[in-house]
């Protein structure tokens, strides 16, 4: 099937607000629908009589369906187009939400929240594949750095709103207000979002598509960029699984008092992504994203370090989280530019095989800590610790001098080229 496509936009030419807007809220749509539940985890597990072993799984199933469906997502971006995909995506996204508010069981719950993630998984891949659509490598960092500080709003304001609405209402309310923001934004991008798809994209098929997978996992440019991504987001999603019990022991939070404590953090993290759009130019990425883990892996340590010395105290454990989540809101995007840079022709794969490792990652991260968590901040601060020194490492490993594409590639657009010749 073809898809209606668009002459890429000059290189210099800078994108409308609009566009980046839109992209933005977009993109931040996944994450709303992981930071607006936060603040409610621990009402959750009383209402179902639960422990974290279990109820870690509202964060697990998440992050799975994020997982398993990016790649897919990734290669219908290329198949078909990316506006009817994100169409579509963002439509079961809305029915999911739908039947989430009507769970009568934990077990329900998840599967509804599986469903979310798979609708919206599409949101990400597609919005990095466009800005490498219309952008060389250099002006898609600083694009995609912009946009992530727009979708860095999300996490600022779903913890808010989820502690408010679950103050006000009940944990039902939360997956209705994800309905009505997941209509509002279909019926935006159904008004105003065009289709970006080079004409040239190559469309592979099931077998060339895993021996794509294949040469990507062999490029060093693509697996150091998505481990650095990888690990910074598992240290994230570590505390997203027990932050709100973790505090609510240690310091009496209320739920709408935690959502403020988590805007704070996202507000770090937009500060970091924005920081990270206008010195990349200036420094060069590779010395940026090394900047930004080493920041990450200060507050990791910091926060490990008070907790193993027995140290409760409220600001300690805030300064050691900006830090963390600011050097993730610098390192995230340009981690996920230098994932898809080397091979724009496959960008919508590339982006999606990235993203699906760091969310299976994360998942693996969120799992464990559910089962480690014995309601002391030691059994988090050691998990935060490695995630971001992995990350660091990763960081580290990152060539200073990337090659534009490699010999396998070749060979692999040369197969590709005959699998679609009549």
């Amino acid at each position: 099937m073809a898809a209606s496509t668009l002459p890429p936009l000059p290189t210099q030419a800078r994108p409308a607000r609009s566009w980046i807007a839109l992209l933005g809220i977009a993109s931040g749509l996944s994450a709303f629908g992981m930071a607006s539940v936060v603040p409610s985890l621990p009402l959750l597990a009383d209402t179902f009589r639960t422990d974290y072993a279990q109820l870690q799984w509202v964060v697990s199933a998440y992050l799975l369906g994020l997982g398993l469906a990016q790649p897919v997502q990734g290669w219908l971006c290329d198949r078909f187009g990316r506006r009817p995909v994100l169409l579509i995506g963002f439509a079961a996204f809305a029915a999911a939400s739908l039947l989430a508010s009507m769970a009568t069981s934990l077990s329900a719950l998840v599967i509804a929240r599986f469903a979310q993630a798979l609708g919206v998984s599409v949101a990400t891949v597609a919005s990095r594949a466009m800005v490498r659509d219309r952008h060389d490598a250099d002006s898609a960092a600083a694009a995609l750095a912009f946009i992530t500080a727009v979708m860095g709003l999300a996490p600022v304001l779903a913890p808010l709103a989820g502690g408010v609405v679950v103050d006000l209402f009940n944990w039902r309310a939360l997956f209705i207000m994800h309905f009505v923001m997941a209509v509002v934004l279909l019926i935006w991008m159904v008004v105003s979002l065009v289709e970006t798809r080079p004409a040239n994209t190559r469309v592979l098929g099931v077998r060339s598509t895993f021996r794509a997978f294949g040469v990507l996992l062999q490029d060093r440019s693509f697996t150091t960029h998505t481990l650095v991504y990888c690990f910074m987001s598992a240290a994230s999603f570590a505390f997203i699984t027990c932050g709100a019990e973790l505090f609510s022991r240690l310091f009496q939070m209320s739920p709408a008092a935690f959502g403020v404590f988590w805007a704070v953090l996202a507000g770090a993290y937009t500060i970091g992504a924005s920081i990270a759009g206008f010195v990349t130019r200036r420094f060069g990425a590779r010395r940026v994203l090394i900047q930004g883990t080493a920041l990450s892996l200060v507050g990791g340590s910091l926060f490990a370090w008070l907790a193993w010395s027995e140290t409760i105290s409220l600001a300690g454990y805030t300064a050691a989280l900006i830090m963390l989540t600011m050097g993730n809101g610098v390192t995230s995007p340009l981690a996920l530019a230098g994932a898809v840079n080397d091979h724009p022709e496959m960008a919508g794969t590339a982006s999606g095989l990235s993203s699906a490792m760091a969310m299976l990652v994360s998942m693996c991260f969120a799992i464990g800590t559910g089962y480690a968590f014995d309601g002391t901040a030691v059994s988090v601060g050691w998990i935060l610790a490695l995630g971001t020194f992995l990350s660091w490492l990763a960081a580290i490993a990152i060539s200073s001098h990337r090659p534009t594409i490699t010999q396998a590639m070749h060979e692999e657009s040369e197969r590709a080229t005959n699998e679609t010749r009549p």
